[in-house]
């Protein structure tokens, strides 16, 4: 015997790149061995995934499922059926207009034909037959009859018009779900044993494709009470096309990828062989020019605030967060409350975490690529779960600055983020000198140059500008670079002659940097990449 259980979505746990899902019915069962169908299961199941257990007052073995497709006379989607329906009925009605238009393009017709026998009603009234006053009165049926057929004939085209939007219209929201469009679904067979008669309520759960989460960062730096804080919003965007709307269900997003785990890449020999130089063959070459390194800016425009007016202090509306649980490399957001998550495929975002931070700020410039000093904020990221890679949208109080790309951050490492340029913070690179030592020295040529960076301060509070900056690097055995007379000294010079200065500058202040560098190199010897 068979019985039929209707499922109702419960839980639903998103993945990256899938979901899986769970449900409950309810039927009553009578003791023997039956077979229960669980029908309208989606097609975008993965039906090596189907997992079933159940409970109620009547005891039952389950022995086995099987997933068979199941086949409709129509589509099984309760909105798909009603938009059908819609298009069908709009589709008849134009061609109720289309049958009305023919309707009077007959009777055009037959106008016609009684305007071509005017011929006949000149020998008519030649003959006596007819009257003036008679013919007058056939002229004036004409005239009547063709002005109502094209007032009609515009008022059916009007009307056929306003039909064709609908009609496109319904058929665009029609091919928007079209993921529930076919009229075939899957359904569980599950083959039980049922040991005395009572309800039983089968719990079915199941992978689904087509649906998926990603991770996105509402970023803000603010100011409180003379103190700075980084406050994060973390956003999961759902999307799913599953051919099932999820109505009213416990969501939870997970880090965890099913699909990494399912096999291990094999590794293959590793051939190393004796260079065989390319045959010699003509080509054009173009030559590009090397196009300097450029810094990315982004630009806040700080708006001095209005005045706020005074009244009673508002209620900050609260920010529901997910509960966070870590299962082992993964970490899973448990949405509160419950969700909905239409079949349509557009975004839904839900908030995971707000956490407030306290960051370290400073200020970044490379003055050889731009006058700007960029605020950078630091901190240590210690909150449970990890920050995924994903889109940020970067604000400075209620200034937008900006987007950028959050890396995976897992707890314990450090946030860098660079939140727009702070225009009080001026910065000025000049060349301070430029000569060559005619003098000869072993055959020798020796070139000086000299830079000073000026950085101000116009902040009322102390600030750490980080300078950086670079002198030249040897790739000839034969050019020697040397760094002279710097001032201050920085706080890193490396392998590559990359300069760092960290200055700490009270409100107001000023602070110069000086640096010299030579080249030597024979004279014979011809340099390139010193202009600056």
């Amino acid at each position: 015997m068979d019985f039929s259980a209707e499922i109702v979505v419960k839980d639903v746990t998103v993945y990256p790149d899938r979901a899986r899902v769970s449900g409950v019915g309810d039927c009553e069962v009578t003791a023997g061995r039956h077979r229960l169908i669980v029908p309208n299961l989606p097609l975008t199941m993965d039906s090596n995934s189907i997992r079933v257990r159940g409970s109620g007052t009547a005891k039952v073995r389950l022995l086995g499922v099987e997933v068979k497709r199941q086949f409709f006379e129509e589509s099984p989607a309760e909105a798909v059926r009603e938009l059908e329906a819609q298009i069908e009925e709009v589709q008849e009605s134009i061609r109720a207009l289309e049958d009305q238009k023919a309707g009077w393009q007959a009777h055009g017709t037959y106008l016609d034909g009684i305007r071509q026998a005017t011929a006949e009603f000149a020998k008519g009234l030649s003959r006596g037959k007819t009257t003036v006053a008679e013919q007058q009165q056939v002229i004036a049926f004409l005239q009547e009859q063709d002005a109502e057929m094209r007032t009609a004939v515009r008022q059916l085209d009007q009307e056929q018009r306003t039909l064709m939007r609908r009609l496109q219209k319904l058929q665009q929201e029609l091919q928007q779900i079209r993921a529930t469009k076919p009229p075939q679904q899957y359904q569980a067979h599950i083959e039980v044993e049922v040991l005395n008669d009572g309800r039983f309520q089968p719990e079915v759960s199941y992978v689904v494709n087509q649906a998926g989460w990603q991770p996105l960062y509402d970023i803000r730096l603010l100011e409180e009470n003379g103190r700075t804080t980084l406050e994060i919003n973390y956003l999961a965007q759902i999307i799913q096309r599953t051919g099932q709307t999820w109505q009213q269900v416990n969501l939870a997003v997970s880090t965890a990828r099913p699909a990494l785990n399912q096999k291990l890449p094999e590794i293959q020999p590793w051939f190393i062989r004796e260079y065989q130089p390319p045959q010699p063959r003509q080509m054009v070459r173009s030559a590009k020019p090397m196009a300097a390194a450029k810094m990315e800016m982004m630009v806040a425009d700080a708006a001095p605030a209005p005045a706020p007016e005074v009244a009673e202090e508002p209620v900050i509306a609260e920010i529901a967060s997910a509960t966070v649980q870590s299962e082992g490399t993964a970490v899973t957001f448990k949405a509160p409350g419950s969700t909905d998550i239409p079949n349509d495929g557009s975004p839904h975002k839900i908030t995971l975490q707000q956490m407030r931070l306290d960051p370290r700020l400073d200020y970044l410039t490379i003055p050889k690529y731009s006058d700007a000093a960029f605020r950078r904020a630091t901190v240590a990221y210690q909150e449970a779960g990890p920050l995924l890679p994903g889109s940020a949208s970067l604000f400075v109080g209620e200034e937008y600055i900006g987007q950028t790309q959050i890396k995976f951050t897992a707890p314990g490492d450090e946030l860098e983020l660079l939140l727009g340029v702070e225009d009080r913070i001026t910065v000025e690179r000049k060349l301070a000198r430029r000569d060559v030592d005619k003098k000869l020295l072993r055959d020798q040529r020796q070139l000086r140059y000299g830079y000073t960076i000026a950085v101000k301060n116009l902040l009322p509070t102390a600030a750490k500008v980080v300078v950086k900056d670079h002198i030249p690097v040897s790739r000839h055995e034969q050019i020697r670079v040397k760094l002279d007379d710097v001032r201050p000294q920085p706080a890193e010079q490396t392998d590559l002659n990359l300069l760092e200065w960290q200055l700490n500058l009270p409100g107001g202040a000023e602070e110069t940097v000086r640096y010299e560098y030579t080249v030597e190199h024979p004279r014979n010897l011809q340099v390139t990449g010193l202009l600056d």
